[in-house]
């Protein structure tokens, strides 16, 4: 069994506040939701801290809503009911706002 001793706490220098950022997208990859949905998993830069976040997004009816908002967040104009089809790569390079916020169960 591994084990080790363990040292003071630190803060982690890669800590996020709750806010408003300007993101970058590092990586999105295409892939599939735990419920079956198709899915791009986004990896995220924060600027200027140099921070990663995550995101996802799922497409399904009820998470449509989200993907406008990405689309529109960077840029890309939303028109209601176009058919759109989003190829991951294309996502990667793109920047724009995202508000991070913390719930608690």
């Amino acid at each position: 069994m591994p084990s080790y001793r363990s040292s003071e706490p630190t803060a982690r220098p890669d800590f996020v506040e709750p806010g408003e950022y300007t993101v970058e997208v590092l990586n999105a990859e295409e892939t599939v939701s735990q419920k079956g949905s198709d899915m791009i998993e986004l990896k995220l830069r924060v600027q200027p801290s140099g921070a990663t976040m995550f995101d996802h997004l799922v497409f399904m009816e009820t998470a449509f809503w989200k993907i406008d908002s990405f689309r529109a967040a960077t840029g890309e104009s939303v028109t209601p009911n176009e058919e759109v089809d989003i190829n991951a790569d294309d996502l990667i390079g793109r920047t724009g706002r995202a508000r991070l916020t913390v719930e608690e169960f």
